[in-house]
């Protein structure tokens, strides 16, 4: 793939992009409130893998449902850039920049957003 139109663009943004970072959020959102309100570390673990099953879900049938053919098609194809990215900070930063997100989320989440826990003195 050589060039996407700007139509194109738009509505891989309104049917696909959009769509999913919704569902994601939800699913964070939804994740840390089901996990904090389990009550023993056994079910932390057992519902940690339901939610991993569940954000793994659509490769899984991604995979199930496609033909063959349509897989191999799909690892085969290429966009093309218009100007090769040069190395930067950021590129080497990234995963630091995702893990300090992280680890804000979860002290936002604890300390400020969540209700689950309404006497939370930490002592759980």
């Amino acid at each position: 793939i050589t060039k996407v139109s700007v139509g194109v663009k738009i509505l891989t943004m309104v049917c696909v992009t959009i769509p999913r970072l919704v569902v994601t959020l939800t699913l964070l959102w939804l994740g840390c409130r089901w996990l904090t309100a389990t009550e023993s570390f056994a079910d932390i673990i057992l519902n940690a893998l339901a939610l991993t099953f569940l954000i793994d879900l659509n490769s899984l049938l991604y995979r199930t449902v496609m033909p063959k053919r349509d897989l191999v098609d799909a690892q085969k194809t290429c966009v093309l850039k218009d100007e090769q990215l040069e190395p930067s900070f950021l590129n080497y930063t990234a995963d630091l920049i995702w893990f300090l997100l992280a680890v804000f989320w979860v002290w936002l989440y604890v300390f400020h957003v969540q209700v689950v826990l309404t006497e939370y003195n930490y002592d759980v």
